[in-house]
């Protein structure tokens, strides 16, 4: 919930082509997981529709906080902004440190570092000629 607050907060003031881009890069690096998921859930026995049901329901209660995000917030302070941003920030490396990096480094040793430290590297350098 508070990473789509943090990306209702960031479509404040952006353009279509912002929007846009963020509504990409938000659906290309949220679809894997979802599949994985769904996946993970299929192999421990839980029905297609019902595990489909399941990650449907997530995006219909998350996407309302994206949208309350931009809505409610657009004239607070910018000190109240980072602070959601960091909480966001928090709650992200949180789920990624307890789920995804000890999967990723059980399944690809050194290359999940590396591929991790080129994200962040990426992301620096898209954030900063953005």
């Amino acid at each position: 919930m508070p990473e789509n607050l943090a990306l209702g907060l960031a479509l404040i003031g952006a353009g279509p082509a912002q929007v846009a881009a963020l509504a990409g890069s938000i659906l290309l690096s949220n679809l894997p997981e979802a599949a994985g998921g769904a996946k993970e859930m299929e192999e421990s026995g839980t029905p297609k529709t019902k595990a489909l049901m399941l990650w449907v329901g997530a995006a219909v209660l998350l996407s309302p906080a994206a949208i309350l995000g931009n809505l409610l917030l657009e004239g607070a302070s910018p000190h109240r902004l980072a602070g959601i941003r960091c909480l966001a920030a928090g709650a992200v490396i949180a789920s990624l440190a307890t789920e995804v990096f000890p999967k990723a480094y059980k399944e690809g040793a050194h290359m999940a570092g590396m591929a991790t430290a080129l994200g962040f590297i990426l992301a620096l350098v898209l954030s900063e000629t953005g």
